[in-house]
């Protein structure tokens, strides 16, 4: 059964939320009854003073391959996770244009009288029906919805809350190692504003093609999630370099390269600092774990 894991944004900052999610033991029988199944993570509106870059609303989902107990933590359990794979944000809430009335992509976040069900939204771990998981999906890749004609618009989300036929749309959406491509380097481009980040090149034609491509530092096939902090734009000759080993990033973003790639010419085009050029968002960053996993085992010093 889908369900939403909702996070704490001091977890968000010092755990690796593509692998693993912390939650209190309360939750556990739930979390039980999602093993196997999809996950669509939700980050709360932001509070007075909060940093305005943190996401906000439904922004990935991730598959729940197991569920274990915590070292040293007798109040908090484990679920680790798999085939992570962020989105652009979905919002909590949507207003319809023609009245005040709101549409809730979790269907138990409104009461009877049209309130909010505020114990509800303070739910870590809240169950999904197929249909929400399915619209917010829907909602996340602009997709046409499920019954609909390739072309047709979607049916305002008011309409969409009928139940959508099968089958799931988790295979249309999450299966699809291309539209999992396309998700990704849209949100890496962006993130760097589709520069190099080793150059600080950026080329693109009148259409909006850009040169660069989106590499993953930790590759997919050793399952390296994709995550926006999984990622680093580079020219292709910097792409076809970076994933084979020729050259890396350091800890402190530094760029190294393999003792067999020295020539004048990429000397010449990496930035004059030594290091990789990075978003003002330091939530996009690249993750040091994945750079690590980078430099040691796929570098050749």
């Amino acid at each position: 059964m889908p369900a939403v894991f909702q996070i704490k944004y001091n977890q968000e900052t010092a755990n690796s939320i593509h692998e693993i999610f912390y939650f209190e033991r309360k939750y556990l029988p739930l979390v039980n009854n999602i093993l196997n199944d999809w996950i669509v993570y939700y980050g709360p509106a932001k509070r007075a003073g909060e940093a305005n870059h943190r996401i906000t609303g439904y922004f990935a989902t991730a598959r729940v391959v197991s569920v274990h107990s915590t070292v040293g933590n007798d109040g908090y359990s484990a679920a680790r996770l798999v085939d992570f794979c962020e989105f652009p944000s979905v919002p909590f809430s949507i207003t319809s244009a023609t009245n005040s009335n709101k549409f809730y992509f979790e269907q138990n976040m409104q009461q009877s009288d049209g309130s909010l069900n505020k114990h509800a939204t303070q739910q870590r771990v809240r169950l999904l029906s197929v249909s929400e998981y399915n619209r917010i999906m829907e909602a996340a890749f602009n997709e046409t919805a499920p019954g609909t004609k390739a072309g047709q618009p979607m049916p305002s989300y008011p309409a969409a809350a009928e139940v959508p036929p099968e089958p799931l749309l988790r295979g249309r959406f999450i299966a699809s190692r291309a539209h999992r491509d396309r998700t990704f380097s849209k949100a890496v481009g962006e993130a760097y504003g589709w520069k190099c980040a080793m150059t600080g090149i950026d080329l693109n034609t009148t259409g909006g093609n850009h040169e660069v491509e989106c590499a993953h530092i930790k590759p997919v096939k050793d399952f390296g999630p994709d995550s926006v902090r999984n990622g680093i734009p580079l020219l292709r000759t910097f792409h076809w370099l970076f994933d084979n080993g020729f050259i890396s990033v350091d800890h402190d973003h530094r760029i190294v390269r393999s003792t067999r790639c020295y020539h004048v010419k990429i000397d010449s085009l990496i930035n004059a600092s030594g290091r990789i050029m990075l978003p003002k968002d330091e939530s996009v960053h690249p993750h040091p774990d994945f750079l690590r996993y980078h430099r040691e085992h796929i570098f050749k010093p």
